[in-house]
């Protein structure tokens, strides 16, 4: 009876203690594949299910950052997830930065699918989000919203922004440039999350500078290090400033951190409002070596042979190219497996890993 006591004690402390976390993903020469940038972290690897929103980000922890005026999304390919142009005709922006939203429960990041039943009357507009939190609550939680590829592979060349529906008494989005939603496509939408510091921002004469809005936080004022997540919220408290369409993203000015518009010949407008939630920052050791199940890749960039170990035994092995393609598969032979590669074109691959602890992925770069 003891036993199970303190199994109930421990499970409930860290269902108490399940916090959210962000990563800074940034895009380089080895995670760019034309349009695409793909994430690697131990908690999206292998994981369609994952709960994961994102903003762009200019600078993260005092960095030196680049433009990045493009319209994005998610797309987890099946070893791993990505971010992606809409635009697949402009490569990724090598340096571009984003804070990666991962949520300790999957359940607090809903899909929506655009379809005509859910649409408003000029379809630039959807009237209801499939989710519960948002019935007859204004202004409601907080919230988040990414485009997402998956699960209708419909391209979504649009930026959106939330408003609530006095008609429906349902939280809603819309389209910023007003043309129709694509029919079909899906969205990833946070809800408040976990363990986390949520605020409202609204632009105003005394903290709007030209094109961006200074934010005023104990969890941001002074420090580099802060990550978050935000979106526009139009008609919050009565606030129904214009946005404008054009990406936004985040930058630490040496003081405090501020919402810009990617687009700097435009002008923050006053009276706009943001969702902004603020979670702490994760950071990886070693992309080599996936942290919850113990695995190691070496020689990792590799030519002929690498080796994967594991705490546990393999019980499979799978290579994926960036297209998502599977080129090989292996039955485990222990704890201890040499793969060769010698065939393998060189590129980027993505190896997932069974063991009885679970599935993982690691990175592999072919010389």
């Amino acid at each position: 009876m003891k036993k199970i006591t303190t199994m109930l004690f421990l499970m409930l402390c860290l269902t108490l203690t399940a916090q959210d976390k962000i990563y800074v993903h940034t895009a380089t020469a080895a995670n760019i594949s034309g349009h695409i940038t793909y994430i690697d972290h131990p908690d999206l690897n292998g994981n369609p299910n994952a709960g994961i929103v994102y903003s762009h980000v200019w600078n993260p922890n005092g960095t030196v950052g680049v433009y990045n005026n493009n319209i994005d999304g998610l797309w987890y390919d099946g070893p791993q997830w990505a971010i992606f142009n809409e635009d697949t005709a402009i490569n990724m922006v090598e340096g571009a930065q984003f804070f990666i939203y991962i949520a300790s429960d999957p359940s607090d990041v809903i899909t929506h699918i655009s379809t005509a039943a859910n649409q408003g009357t000029d379809g630039s507009y959807t009237t209801e989000i499939d989710d519960a939190n948002f019935n007859n609550a204004d202004p409601g939680p907080y919230a988040i919203i990414s485009n997402y590829w998956n699960p209708n592979a419909v391209y979504n060349t649009h930026l959106y922004s939330f408003y609530y529906d006095d008609v429906t008494n349902r939280r809603g989005f819309y389209n910023r440039d007003f043309d129709p939603i694509p029919d079909g496509a899906a969205f990833k939408i946070l809800v408040n999350g976990a363990g986390v510091s949520r605020f409202t921002h609204t632009t105003d004469a005394t903290n709007n500078n030209s094109n961006w809005t200074i934010l005023d936080h104990p969890d941001l004022n002074g420090n580099p290090n802060a990550t978050f997540v935000f979106s526009h919220y139009w008609g919050l408290s009565g606030n129904a400033g214009d946005i404008g369409n054009t990406k936004l993203s985040a930058w630490y000015d040496g003081n405090n951190w501020a919402i810009y518009l990617e687009d700097n010949t435009l002008t923050m407008n006053t009276g706009i409002s943001f969702d902004i939630i603020v979670a702490s920052q994760e950071i990886l050791g070693n992309n080599d070596i996936a942290i919850e199940s113990n695995l190691l890749m070496y020689p990792n960039p590799a030519t002929n042979l690498t080796t994967i170990t594991s705490l546990q035994e393999i019980s499979n092995l799978q290579i994926f190219n960036i297209l998502g393609q599977e080129v090989q598969n292996i039955s485990g032979k222990g704890k201890s497996m040499q793969l060769d590669i010698s065939t393998l074109e060189t590129g980027t691959y993505f190896v997932k890993i069974e063991t009885e602890f679970g599935t993982d992925s690691l990175k592999l770069i072919k010389q």
